[in-house]
């Protein structure tokens, strides 16, 4: 029997949205507003460029940018990690009514239902409200300011407005074709000229070319080995792993891993494979690489098997245990995992890993 369970769980599109902060968005928060901005590869972005007499200028606050993956095989695109902006304004105080519109593509971004606007770290009270756009299809939020801020000062610390995070997790709603570019905007008022600024991405290197994305389930069968009086001890190991294709194209070659506690397993070795319910030959099974120290023994293989979508590739092993003398003072628990999500055409599946935490050795 295999038994497929997810370590992390999967995001759900379309989930209701409250305006409760909570811990992780406060942290986000107050590195942004210290003009946190964490980079992989790049820099900064620059300044949007304004005429002299205008007094705003908008920045994007950039973070790690998240690999957008699409059906049609493009490259995969870069988005920015935080949906939010850094607005300077130079020469005037920003009235009470001075509005920033940000445009944004709801199948990318999980967004506040009340955006969170901190000069310095004090929150600026602020309207929002967000409602779609029929000529480009994203939603636009637009922030309402119910304060004046006064002319931007060091000593203040930056205005920062933060509207929402991507959610790049969606399996399996997970592919976006074409993503809407993030866009900041500030009418013109009587008092200040409009300004606008792109919020898109600087795309990394290694976030690979066009290839059709791909992904891998991992799944596992378990037997156990018991010791002490009447098996009062006991401790699972896999003897089956099982991966499956999740398409829509055909994986790189599948490769896992098997994580052990050598208290109990001696060792672990390949004696058959199926391909689709099909024999698949062992030699094309090698083992990659492995480690054993007094807490953990772990074995690597790589296959030849290239997975299309419902592929299934099952691995019988062979487990040698031995009998611990009575309890254990601590235990490693069993896990298989394949490390295949690094490839830059990997969707992020939520199932790339099975462990069980039910043992019973003390």
């Amino acid at each position: 029997m295999i038994e497929r369970r997810p370590l992390a769980a999967r995001l759900n599109e379309g989930r209701p949205m409250t305006s409760r902060i909570n811990r992780r968005q406060m942290l986000t928060v107050a590195g942004l507003t210290l003009g946190a901005a964490w980079i992989e590869g790049g820099v900064l972005a620059s300044p949007a460029t304004a005429a002299p007499a205008d007094p705003i200028t908008l920045e994007p606050v950039l973070d790690r940018p998240v690999r957008v993956l699409s059906a049609d095989g493009a490259a995969p695109a870069a988005a920015p990690r935080q949906l939010a902006v850094r607005i300077r304004n130079e020469g005037r105080e920003l009235a009470a009514g001075v509005q920033l519109k940000v445009a944004f593509d709801d199948r990318l971004y999980a967004v506040l239902a009340a955006p969170v606007v901190t000069l310095g770290g004090r929150r600026v009270a602020t309207t929002a409200r967000t409602e779609p756009d029929p000529a480009t299809g994203a939603q636009v939020c637009t922030i309402t300011l119910a304060e004046a801020v006064p002319v931007r000062a060091e000593s203040a610390g930056e205005l920062i407005a933060l509207l929402g995070t991507a959610n790049p997790h969606l399996y399996p709603q997970d592919l976006i074709s074409d993503p809407v570019e993030p866009v900041a905007a500030v009418p013109a008022t009587p008092r200040n000229a409009a300004a606008r600024r792109s919020l898109r991405a600087a795309r990394p290197s290694n976030f690979g070319k066009a290839a059709t994305p791909w992904g891998v389930e991992v799944g596992a069968g378990w037997s156990r080995a018991t010791w002490g009086p009447d098996d009062r001890y006991w401790y699972y190991y896999p003897t089956v792993v099982s991966m499956t294709g999740a398409g829509p194209g055909r994986t790189a070659a599948a490769e896992f891993t098997v994580s052990v506690d050598p208290q109990v397993v001696t060792g672990i070795e390949v004696v058959s494979a199926r391909l689709n319910n099909r024999p698949y030959a062992t030699k094309k099974i090698t083992e990659a690489a492995g480690i054993t120290t007094d807490t953990v023994r772990q074995l690597r293989w790589h296959t030849r098997a290239k997975l299309d979508a419902g592929d299934q590739l099952d691995v019988r092993l062979r487990v040698t245990t031995r009998t611990p003398a009575g309890p254990l003072e601590t235990i490693t628990h069993p896990m298989v995992f394949t490390g295949m999500a690094s490839n830059p055409a990997a969707r992020q599946t939520g199932l790339l890993s099975v462990s069980r935490d039910d043992s019973s050795w003390a």
